[in-house]
């Protein structure tokens, strides 16, 4: 079974982990360990220049290895009034990246929380739609959580449905949704074709097959969550599924490794 995992961090965060990945060395010998053939990551920091930071340095850790692929960290809220959040998108073109992440902005009362309106952020979401970037999203900035330095996000599912309805070639991606969030799950992807969701803390008995049996295995992917989750219990509910090969490879890598291929 080949595992190409979707959502993985390197770096220290301002309140230390103890199981944290501070490199791509550190990555590189965590996926041998589990047998993952690929991740998508970003590199975590924390400064004034926090998103270009992240970046700069998620792109200095994928030239470790080809089996790193880096994520771009989106900005979400003007620092300049001349700005244009969707040229944003250019710059991870160049750069060789080909997903993009929401992150809440940290240690900046004038940024405020999180918000994924469209009327803040349609021209960004348009221009991720042009080239059919898929747009991962963790389930925590949806429940008013953000991190231990941010003011509670205003997001929620009602977001995500106007994202995925006005911009359907946008693969718009949850990523770590809970295990009580499935009745959500379940009737945005029978509402838009371009919605997914990794399953990294997606574990009630046989929930990922019976999730699975309206919707389709397509729709999920293999994440871990590293280093704030364990790895094991994705890996564990797709290995042993009471589900087809075919289906388990889907969402193992086949997924991911499609969307990826369609950015363009």
């Amino acid at each position: 079974m080949k595992f190409f995992d979707c959502d993985a961090m390197v770096g220290q965060t301002i309140i230390p982990l103890p199981s944290a990945i501070p490199d791509a060395r550190a990555l590189l010998a965590e996926m041998d360990r589990l047998e993952i053939e690929k991740t998508l990551f970003f590199h975590y920091a924390f400064s004034m220049d926090q998103k270009n930071d992240m970046n700069r340095l998620t792109l200095a850790a994928a030239r470790e290895s080809s089996r790193l692929m880096p994520t771009w960290v989106l900005s979400t809220v003007l620092t300049r009034m001349d700005e244009k959040l969707e040229d944003q998108v250019e710059r991870l073109l160049d750069s060789g990246a080909k997903a993009a992440r929401i992150f809440v902005d940290e240690g900046s009362q004038e940024a405020g929380p999180l918000s994924l309106k469209l009327y803040l952020l349609e021209k960004l979401y348009a221009r991720l739609n042009q080239h059919r970037i898929p747009l991962l999203i963790p389930d925590d900035y949806l429940n008013g959580i953000g991190t231990p330095s941010s003011e509670p996000p205003r997001a929620g599912y009602e977001d995500i449905d106007a994202i995925c309805q006005t911009f359907p070639d946008l693969p718009v991606v949850l990523l770590d949704p809970h295990y009580n969030s499935q009745q959500y799950l379940i009737a945005l992807a029978e509402r838009h074709k371009n919605f997914y969701f990794s399953i990294a803390m997606y574990g009630l008995f046989h929930e990922m097959e019976n999730t699975a049996d309206p919707i389709g295995a397509e729709r999920m992917l293999f994440g871990t969550g590293m280093p704030t989750q364990d790895p094991s219990l994705g890996m564990g509910m797709i290995l042993y599924a009471a589900m087809s090969d075919g289906d388990k490879q889907m969402i193992a890598a086949g997924n991911l490794a499609r969307l990826l291929e369609s950015v363009g």
